[in-house]
């Protein structure tokens, strides 16, 4: 970790230990840059990237929320400060679980991936209440492996819905993109697909958006 001008500059190893991300998932993360608008690096220091550490934890917790979104068809929410830490009955909510009972199975039995809280409240009864930061859930929800269980994404899909953003107006939009574009990549039909709609959707919505598209190139 490095300061400069007010900056706090991270490596990779250091983005490795402030946000528990793994070596592979990282250089996955910089390898897709084109499609995921991934932070360039500030400063290369005696030959080792860094990136701008609040710059980068934006972009992070954003692509976990749109990841999220994407993952689900609850109704997560996914709104609020990324780094506020929120107690079972909200971290039910952020998941989209129907009450906070599945959060408290999982804090006796945590699923694959299910976050180790931040930190505790001390109750009257001399309980312990855990929190999570939100962006963790957000994480969770976005690479959760349970299907059809209390807490993973349900069965199937909205109704009527066979594939992601099927009846969208969005993949209309994609497909059209690139049949009028054959052999472009996602992130250079991405910044024309930004100005087609009337709100600004995000990088990564738009590359699950043209990754539908891609193979359900028709109805």
């Amino acid at each position: 970790m490095q300061r400069d001008n007010g900056r706090t500059l991270y490596s990779r190893a250091d983005l490795r230990k402030v946000h528990h991300l793994s070596e592979p998932t990282l250089q996955n993360l910089w390898t897709d840059r084109e499609n995921n608008a991934h932070p360039p690096v500030a400063e290369t220091i005696d030959g080792v990237m860094h990136w701008d550490g609040d710059v980068w934890a934006k972009w992070h917790h954003e692509l976990q929320r749109e990841r999220a979104a994407a993952a689900t068809t609850h109704a997560p929410n996914l709104t609020g400060d990324p780094d506020e830490e929120v107690g079972p009955a909200e971290a039910a909510r952020v998941c989209g679980f129907a009450d906070s009972a599945t959060v408290s199975h999982y804090i006796k039995s945590p699923p694959e991936g299910w976050p180790e809280p931040d930190s505790y409240d001390q109750l009257p009864s001399g309980r312990q209440r855990p929190k999570w930061k939100r962006w963790k859930l957000w994480k969770y929800v976005a690479e959760r492996k349970g299907r059809g269980h209390a807490g993973g994404r349900p069965k199937g899909r909205p109704r009527g819905q066979t594939y992601p953003y099927q009846g969208d107006e969005r993949l209309t939009l994609a497909r059209q993109a690139l049949a009028a574009n054959p052999g472009a990549k996602n992130s250079e039909l991405i910044p024309q697909l930004q100005q087609t709609t009337e709100k600004t959707y995000s990088r990564p919505t738009w590359n699950l958006i043209l990754n539908s598209a891609r193979e359900h190139p028709e109805e």
